[in-house]
């Protein structure tokens, strides 16, 4: 029994000494360096990182973690995540908030847990000023039709003939202006301009005007009016094909013009007994009511959301004997009077946005034409009633307000309430300005424009 014992004991020791000399590996942490933020933009940058320790760890996931606030972690949804393996690596940081301060660190994971670089800060590009179109009609002894691009003119006529521009709309298809020309026998030819093309959209043989204009994707829309025998007829057109609204035995104009629901919404005029303002559906009629004591109305803008139309215009309206003019709002035909009963005021253009209804015009206040503007019924004046001034048309982009208007000896336009440009007029001169704002964007190699499609006539 004892020669049997003895071996027994000597495998026992054998395996404890085994387990003490090999004990189980430790697994180190990876280490890293963030790469420095290039490439920076209003909403995206460049970052990425290096793993210094590449030959001693196993990495299974790697990238970097960007935030507004201090030393950001993998538990973030704003990341981004470059695969396993130890090579150096770059990202693409996207969707920021331009003018903004981020703090961003590279990361990686291995068994052991994450590891992060060291902390990298920048602030992202504020939005460069918007471009802005400005479409001019200069009167002076032949009246010419030109527009501005920021800060550079462009004639649309070659001074030989009178030529008005009236509206503008710019879109990724081109620069448009609505408005009309003399041709030779001296009958004012509806048309508009595409990149200073000229396309024509009357014969010639009547005066026809182009009055209020929209650009959808390629599609021309353009409101206006034509000669009859007696009168004048409203009437748009659609990539050169017209639609008459009115049979032309009473004067008739359009001014506005909306397309929604694929549907092409136009506002306008007819003189009709109690002149009441109106619009149109498709060519199908569609009359305003008008306040108590109205005697005529006039509609000016349109917009459309879903099913809600709105129309901006004014109303002459008896008060106490009294007629004045009363800028007026409808929505589906309900009146919402803007204006007051002591002053005469006038409602041009009208948008809506996030429920918020804004119209542009403009209140004469002893003698002196103020431009505003009206946010949900509440006025904000433009100007201080030094000079004549009147407000033209309005767009909401974003958090931005842009606002054309015209002034005496000066035509300006206004963004988010601060005034960027201002042209002095030559003596006795007049211009009338429509305008409309393109933002351009930057994505990878792709030109992205942000469509501001709605460009209502001054």
């Amino acid at each position: 029994m004892k020669k049997l014992f003895a071996p027994v004991l000597i495998l026992i020791g054998f395996i404890a000494c085994d387990n003490t000399e090999n004990p189980e590996p430790t697994i180190s942490l990876p280490e890293v360096t963030t790469a420095i933020v290039s490439s920076i933009a209003e909403t995206g940058a460049i970052s990425g990182g290096t793993i210094t320790n590449a030959n001693e760890v196993e990495v299974i996931a790697k990238g970097v973690v960007w935030s507004t606030t201090t030393n950001p972690t993998v538990a973030l949804t704003s990341k981004t995540d470059e695969g396993a393996g130890t090579a150096a690596f770059s990202s693409t940081l996207q969707n920021l908030t331009p003018a903004t301060t981020y703090y961003v660190r590279a990361y990686a994971t291995n068994a052991a847990g994450t590891a992060y670089g060291d902390e990298k800060i920048f602030t992202t590009l504020s939005p460069a000023p918007p471009k802005v179109y400005v479409a001019v009609q200069l009167q002076s002894a032949i009246n010419k039709a030109l527009y501005w691009r920021d800060t550079d003119i462009v004639p649309l006529s070659d001074g030989s003939k009178h030529a008005f521009a009236k509206c503008i709309a710019v879109n990724e298809t081109g620069v448009y202006i609505a408005g009309n020309e003399h041709n030779t026998l001296g009958k004012y030819v509806a048309k508009y301009w595409k990149d200073g093309t000229t396309v024509e959209l009357s014969d010639g043989s009547r005066h026809a005007f182009a009055d209020g204009l929209i650009v959808i994707g390629a599609n021309v829309y353009v409101a206006g009016s034509e000669e009859t025998a007696q009168q004048r007829r409203a009437k748009y057109w659609v990539n050169g094909t017209a639609t008459n609204l009115t049979d032309g035995a009473k004067y008739a104009i359009a001014n506005g013009i909306f397309v929604a629901n694929s549907k092409v919404y136009v506002s306008g005029y007819l003189n009709d007994p109690m002149e009441p303002a109106r619009y149109w559906v498709d060519g199908v009629e569609v009359v305003l009511t008008q306040s108590a004591g109205a005697v005529r109305s006039l509609a000016n803008g349109i917009f459309v959301v879903g099913t809600d139309v709105y129309v901006s215009g004014y109303q002459q309206i008896n008060f106490s004997g009294t007629g004045r003019y009363v800028a007026t709002l409808w929505k589906n035909g309900v009146i919402y009077l803007l204006g007051n009963t002591t002053n005469n005021s006038y409602a041009t253009g009208v948008t809506v946005k996030n429920n918020d209804v804004y119209v542009t015009g403009y209140e004469n206040e002893q003698g002196i034409n103020v431009a505003k503007y009206w946010k949900n019924g509440t006025a904000v004046n433009l100007s201080d009633g030094t000079l004549d001034e009147h407000a033209s048309d309005i767009f909401y982009f974003r958090p931005e307000r842009c606002i054309c208007f015209r002034v005496s000896g000066k035509y300006k336009y206004r963004h988010t309430g601060q005034v960027l440009e201002e042209r002095h007029k030559p003596h006795k001169q007049f211009r009338y300005v429509c305008m409309v704002y393109l933002r351009l964007l930057m994505r990878t190699k792709s030109l992205v424009i942000s469509l501001l499609t709605k460009a209502t006539c001054c």
